[in-house]
């Protein structure tokens, strides 16, 4: 029992750091968005948008949790269907906060190999949309929308119909920067981390204990290609977190399943989800849906053979990584002054998230 609280431990003084920066990477990303801008680059139609959407997505630290909304919030407000589904096909996989843990986890090779299938993903998933999916113009901007996209992308917008003078502009001004910082505060230290933090502790928890029961060499005997199979099979209905799938790939890639495979069930589990796959459904028509999907596992399927063809020197895990390393004492002491702000953050925004309103 002990060691099995060690190595869970390990992983969050493994993660607490990169955690921290990644919550302050979505403050600064949450501050900067504009939804004037994404109408411009996003609206359009042809290549460019899509191209816009998969690079725009790509370093947002959105959970597959929140994505689908910021995605709908777009069409709504003017992007079309393609750029949307390129937005949540990238977005989920590679945001600042996951690359951030992947690196001391899964090492270099496998946390660029995510950033690349991402943008991959993108590009794919929204061009097969493009060619197969039913067109549909983007419906008209509307209130109600624009005080949503506020809500998720932290923006504030200006009164353009009454023009104000230089003084009262200016004060306008101010207070418009003033609400955009405590939005984008908002979003970042108390919902983002409210709306990870059950995802991340079960994503840990399940990786320790897949690391303490499991026996080590169990997973070295399965066929690639039945490992490929089952890791779509799990990843596509289940309903990961983009953080918390990597510790538990890492330990599958340390108990002998394909590394390839691992990296499939990464790019699949944060992606799509029976609950995201409705909604889009109900939204775009069941073509665009399988569009969609066809892309994401078309291009994890490549990139996680590409994966199986590296040495196993280019894919060797960190040392913390490994079961062997538990049986080492560690310095962690600098972990834990990253690891009480990052407790304090997630315990704060899940109550305020899941259990504020039933008490207010």
């Amino acid at each position: 029992m002990l060691e099995l609280l060690d190595a869970f431990l390990d992983i969050w003084l493994d993660m607490a750091p990169w955690l921290l920066v990644g919550f302050v990477v979505a403050f600064l990303c949450s501050y900067a968005l504009n939804e004037h801008w994404m109408r411009r680059h996003l609206g359009g139609s042809g290549w460019l948008p899509i191209v816009k959407a998969s690079l725009f997505g790509l370093p947002l630290p959105i959970c597959s949790c929140g994505v689908l909304l910021v995605g709908l919030a777009m069409r709504k407000n003017g992007a079309r269907k393609a750029p949307v589904c390129a937005f949540l096909a990238s977005t989920p996989q590679s945001g600042t906060d996951a690359l951030l843990v992947s690196w001391p986890l899964l090492g270099p090779v496998l946390t660029l190999g995510r950033f690349l299938c991402a943008m991959a993903s993108g590009l794919v998933s929204g061009a097969l949309v493009r060619w197969f999916g039913i067109a549909q113009p983007p419906p008209q901007e509307t209130e109600d929308l624009k005080g949503d996209c506020a809500a998720l992308c932290a923006c504030h917008h200006h009164d353009s119909d009454h023009p104000h003078h230089e003084g009262e502009a200016h004060h306008h001004e101010f207070a418009d920067r003033r609400t955009r910082l405590r939005e984008a505060a908002r979003y970042a230290f108390v919902h983002l981390p409210g709306e990870v933090a059950p995802f991340l502790f079960l994503g840990v928890l399940c990786a320790a204990l897949l690391g303490h029961f499991l026996p080590e060499g169990l997973l070295q005997g399965l066929p690639r290609a039945a490992a490929y199979a089952l890791a779509i099979l799990i990843g596509i209905p289940s309903y990961a977190c983009s953080l918390a799938i990597v510790p538990v790939a890492a330990v599958l890639i340390a108990q002998g399943l394909p590394p390839g495979a691992a990296f499939i069930l990464m790019t699949c589990a944060p992606t799509v989800n029976v609950a995201s796959l409705l909604i889009l459904n109900r939204e775009f028509g069941w073509r665009t849906v399988l569009s969609f999907l066809a892309g994401i596992v078309l291009v994890a399927l490549i990139f996680g053979a590409a994966i199986d063809c590296l040495s196993p020197a280019a894919l060797a895990l960190p040392p913390f990584s490994t079961t062997e390393a538990h049986a080492h004492a560690h310095d962690h002491a600098p972990a834990f002054f990253a690891l009480v702000p990052v407790a304090l953050l997630l315990l704060h925004g899940f109550v305020r998230t899941h259990l504020g309103h039933r008490h207010g």
